[in-house]
């Protein structure tokens, strides 16, 4: 039985395991993701269009893309688009099509 107050214990326990269990699948989107952004080109995607064709929530796209932007293989290239709340979206490109105007 779990103490009542565990200083935090279980919750740490909890999310390790959750880690390890999400982990390969999060390696796999990244993959996917940073395909489907090559084939892009220069045109790039919004993260809402990443999502999009990924079939994911725009949340789980927000990591994936921050790991690729950390790794140095995708760039915000400085153009936005629309989405479909009407609001302003960073575009992102593979890393070896950034400095293009194409957006």
């Amino acid at each position: 039985m779990t103490p009542l107050f565990d200083h935090g214990q279980h919750a740490r326990a909890t999310k390790a395991q959750a880690f390890i269990v999400v982990k390969p699948k999060q390696q796999a989107r990244k993959q996917l993701a940073l395909i489907l952004l090559r084939k892009a080109g220069r045109r790039g995607l919004t993260r809402e269009q990443w999502a999009e064709v990924l079939n994911l929530k725009v949340q789980s796209i927000c990591s994936i893309a921050l790991e690729l932007l950390r790794d140095g293989l995708a760039v915000e290239n400085g153009g936005r688009r629309k989405t479909s709340s009407g609001s302003s979206a960073a575009v992102i490109v593979a890393a070896e099509f950034a400095g293009s105007d194409d957006q």
